[in-house]
């Protein structure tokens, strides 16, 4: 190695160690103990430009925390104009946040902290979002819309039983990444809607067709399998819905649907979400309620994306949760779920829209549950593993005509 290849090397580590170093453009030193009415406020000129910027901080929630006492951790949010950031927290046994973009729920993540104090760092670049606990990645966004508001620490909506600890504020006006923090690993980021929160892949290649995959929390089971099937052949974004239904006049699932959508064009969407249609004061409801709404969802979703090829999933079954003998499928839930299923069959074939038929799959394989479970819905990952290699077969069916 030359003297001057040391050199080189040194002025690069030393380059590097400088951008890690960089002084903050806003500090505040030491713990504050904040208890929802007492918020540290900093003005939002220490972002700069806010395209890139760094909000570092330490929190630790009080021992013990009461279930109420949930907290803004911070915010710069204007609620009108639907522009700016906030990250909230909700105790114990939610125990979660929610990352609020622009106005709207993008992420929630369960197990957010613990008896032990954190460390919490956002970094935008570009104004998309990355978002750390203890140098850990937890989600990446969608690009944050510069706010005028302040942005404010420790704010609640009432007096908190006892105050969370929030300290060692620094905030930067460019991107400091956590130094462990690897930036070739991929991650998909969160779009946020009226309604509804969605991940979306980045298109590294336009030109290979799009996928969304629309489900409850069993297309949590087998969306890892299309992903990894799907490698480098198609970019799918997910849609995990929540509990929606589309009983009302511009229903939240309505718009949540619209808005999810208009991130495509897609070529082909799967959509399963028969578990999560019906809030549990919705699950008997009328025959004649059920298609109506249905009907009205297929409609809108086949008028929003007319040159999508849709496909549907049937609802997968409910079962017993007996303590020392296997599950059967005699429930009331499960009796429900068969005759949904087959009022949505007649649906989706007036509509055209092909069916790939998950129950059947699900009801075959209850030797899979293990004794004494206690999960009446969910199934093992080799079941996921066939309902992927089904759906599979017809995404391909539909991505060929």
């Amino acid at each position: 190695m030359t003297k001057y290849s040391v050199l080189i090397i040194l002025f690069l580590g030393f380059a590097f160690a400088s951008a890690q170093e960089k002084a903050p453009t806003h500090r505040v030193d030491g713990t504050a103990k904040l208890a929802g009415q007492n918020p540290i406020s900093i003005p939002v000129s220490a972002l700069g430009n806010q395209s890139d910027y760094t909000i570092e901080f330490d929190v630790k929630r009080p021992d013990p925390v009461l279930p109420g006492d949930k907290i803004t951790l911070f915010s710069n949010t204007d609620e009108e104009a639907k522009t700016g950031l906030a990250l909230r927290y909700f105790p114990p046994p939610y125990n979660a946040f929610w990352l609020m973009v622009n106005g709207h729920r993008t992420v929630e993540y369960r197990g957010f902290l613990s008896d032990k104090g954190v460390k919490v760092t956002v970094v935008a670049k570009n104004g998309q979002l990355m978002l750390f606990r203890d140098s850990l990645l937890l989600a990446t966004t969608e690009p944050v819309k510069p706010s005028v508001k302040p942005i404010v620490f420790g704010a609640a909506e009432s007096e908190l039983s006892a105050p969370y600890e929030i300290g060692d504020i620094k905030i930067y006006d460019s991107a400091v990444y956590p130094e462990s923090h690897d930036p070739n690993v991929k991650r998909m980021r969160y779009y946020g809607g009226d309604s509804y929160s969605m991940q979306r892949v980045e298109l590294t290649d336009p030109d290979l067709p799009r996928i969304l995959v629309i489900g409850d929390s069993i297309s949590g089971g087998y969306r890892g399998f299309l992903t990894r099937h799907y490698e480098g052949k198609a970019n799918i974004d997910y849609w995990m819905i929540g509990y929606l239904h589309a009983g009302n006049e511009n229903s939240a699932l309505e718009r949540a649907l619209t808005g999810v959508l208009s991130n495509g064009p897609y070529d082909v969407v799967t959509f399963n979400f028969g578990l999560h249609w019906w809030p549990k004061d919705e699950r008997y409801q009328s025959d004649e309620t059920y298609v109506t709404s249905m009907t009205k969802v297929v409609k809108l979703m086949q008028n929003v994306s007319p040159e999508t090829r849709f496909i549907w999933a049937r609802t997968t079954p409910w079962r017993t949760i007996p303590d020392d003998a296997p599950p059967t499928l005699e429930t009331k839930e499960n009796e429900r779920i068969i005759h949904v299923n087959q009022l949505a069959d007649k649906i989706m074939k007036d509509h055209g829209i092909p069916t790939v038929d998950l129950y059947t799959i699900a009801a075959a394989r209850l030797d899979t549950i293990k004794l004494g479970s206690k999960d009446s819905v969910h199934w093992s990952g080799d079941v996921s593993k066939v309902f992927a290699d089904k759906i599979i077969e017809e995404i391909d069916r539909q991505l060929q005509k």
